[in-house]
């Protein structure tokens, strides 16, 4: 089984600013998301999953607890009510934004690094964000 906790470098982006405009992010703060190289680390306690982003600009903090809702908190002032699911070297967390609008941030893991697929509604493009293991 591949090794889910660890700390992963961004590498590239897929359609990650055309993900967050669709989502509403204005353009200026989309395209300066897109250009950051944020650090990630998966910590995993039990049924207990922290995801660290520490971009250098602005840190995100997240705990998830498998197969519960939580209140995930996120870097432009609004909560998600979100849901973690593990299963093999895949997290899947299943989120509602305060709109009802509902998406998802699916986790693969590998031995070499991690693929971040951001989904959102049909009018949303895919975002991808691709991490190496460090």
């Amino acid at each position: 089984m591949v090794q889910i906790a660890g700390t992963y470098q961004l590498e590239k982006n897929e359609k990650f600013a055309e993900y967050l405009m669709a989502l509403g992010i204005p353009e200026d703060k989309a395209k300066l998301a897109d250009s950051l190289k944020p650090k990630l680390q998966v910590v995993v306690d039990g049924k207990k999953i922290s995801l660290n982003s520490d971009s250098g600009v602005e840190n995100a903090s997240s705990t998830l607890i498998l197969g519960e809702e939580v209140d995930e908190p996120m870097p432009n002032n609004f909560t998600l009510k979100s849901t973690a699911k593990l299963e093999g070297d895949t997290l899947t967390i299943t989120s509602k934004a305060p709109s009802g609008k509902v998406g998802s941030r699916v986790y693969k893991f590998s031995d070499s690094g991690l693929v971040v697929t951001l989904n959102a509604d049909a009018s949303a493009p895919a975002g991808k964000r691709h991490y190496k293991r460090v």
